[in-house]
C-alpha cells in the first residue's frame, strides 16, 4: 500500500483499502518497483556512450522489466569522458518521461587496483587524483555514488571529501585487507560494490594468512553490500550465505547490467560503442573474448 509517495505496507495479505484497484495476479508476486543502484546498460546502448538517445533507451527498457528507477553507471575513464557523460546525463534526465527514473550518476572507477581490475579498462585506473574529482564535483552535482579501491594512495582522503559532500562512496575492485577495510569504513566508504566480483577473500603472505574485502564486508555489521543475484555472477550457496549474515536490511540487488541485456545473445561491447571492450554473451552469461 503507498501513502503519498512512501511505500507504506508490503504484505502477502489482503490489505483493506476502499480506494484500491484490485488486479489479479494469477500467483504471481507483486512487488514495489526495482530501484536498480548499479547498472550500466541496456537494449543495445550502454551509458558510456555518451549520448541522450543511449540514456533514454536504457531507461525505458529496465521499466519494462520492473526497474522504477535507477543510478546509471560509468566504467573506468577518462577525465574528459567522465565529463561528458555527466553533461549528457543532466539532459536526458530533463526529458526522461517513459522510462525509469533517473536518481543521480555512479561513477564506478577509475580508481580501482589494477590487480582487480575485472571487465574494466586497464588504460584508465589510476590513484585518486585531488584535483580530478573535485573538479568533476564542483562541476556536476548529480555524482550521487562512487567506487573506488580504498587501499590506493589517496583512497582514504578521497572517501572523506566525497563523504563531506553527502556522496555515496562504496568499495570496488580492490585488494584491500581488513584492516585497509576497517580503516576505509571509518572514513566513509559504507557500502560495497558487487560483493565477491573484483574483490580479495582471505590470501596468504608471507606465510600469515589475511581476510580480504569478502570478510570484511561480513565482519563489519554495520557494511552495507550490493550482490548481484542471477545465479550466475553467485551460485544460491554464496546467495544464502550473504543474506544469512547480512540479511535483507544490509542487502542491496543489482543488475549491473550492461548494453546486451534485453538483446540476442552474441557479441556485444562493454563501455563505450566506439573503443569499448568486446564481450560475448553466450548461455546468458557475459564473458570477455577469452573466456
Amino acid at each position: 500500500m503507498v501513502t503519498g509517495d512512501t511505500i507504506a505496507i508490503v504484505s502477502d495479505k489482503n490489505i483493506e483499502n476502499s480506494d484500491a484497484i484490485e488486479i489479479n495476479a494469477n500467483g504471481n508476486y507483486v512487488s514495489p518497483g526495482f530501484i536498480d543502484i548499479h547498472v550500466h546498460g541496456g537494449a543495445g546502448y550502454d551509458f558510456m556512450d555518451g549520448s541522450e538517445t543511449a540514456f533514454l533507451r536504457i531507461a525505458e527498457l529496465h521499466a519494462r522489466y520492473g526497474t522504477t528507477s535507477m543510478l546509471p553507471t560509468t566504467l573506468t575513464s577518462s577525465k574528459e569522458e567522465i565529463l561528458n557523460i555527466l553533461e549528457v546525463y543532466e539532459k536526458a534526465n530533463q526529458n526522461n518521461f517513459n522510462g525509469a527514473q533517473f536518481l543521480g550518476m555512479h561513477l564506478e572507477g577509475p580508481y580501482f587496483a589494477l590487480s582487480q581490475r575485472g571487465a574494466q579498462d586497464s588504460r584508465y585506473i589510476r590513484d585518486p587524483d585531488p584535483a580530478e574529482y573535485k573538479e568533476i564535483l564542483s562541476r556536476f552535482s548529480c555524482v550521487k555514488r562512487w567506487s573506488a579501491a580504498p587501499e590506493l594512495k589517496g583512497a582514504i582522503e578521497f572517501g572523506k571529501y566525497l563523504t563531506s559532500k553527502g556522496i555515496l562512496v562504496s568499495a570496488a575492485h580492490t585488494d584491500a585487507i581488513y584492516e585497509d577495510m576497517q580503516k576505509a569504513f571509518e572514513n566513509g566508504y559504507t557500502l560495497v560494490t558487487h560483493l565477491y566480483s573484483g574483490m580479495s577473500g582471505v590470501t596468504r603472505r608471507n606465510a600469515y594468512r589475511y581476510a580480504g574485502v569478502v570478510e570484511s564486508a561480513f565482519l563489519i555489521d554495520e557494511m552495507d553490500v550490493e550482490i548481484i543475484a542471477d545465479n550466475a555472477h553467485l551460485p544460491a550457496p554464496l546467495l544464502k550465505l550473504v543474506y544469512k549474515i547480512k540479511g535483507a536490511d544490509r542487502t542491496a540487488l543489482i543488475t549491473d547490467a550492461m548494453r546486451a541485456a534485453g538483446m540476442p545473445e552474441g557479441e556485444s561491447i562493454l563501455g563505450n560503442v566506439q573503443n569499448g571492450i568486446k564481450v560475448i554473451v553466450e548461455d546468458g552469461v557475459a564473458k570477455l573474448p577469452d573466456r
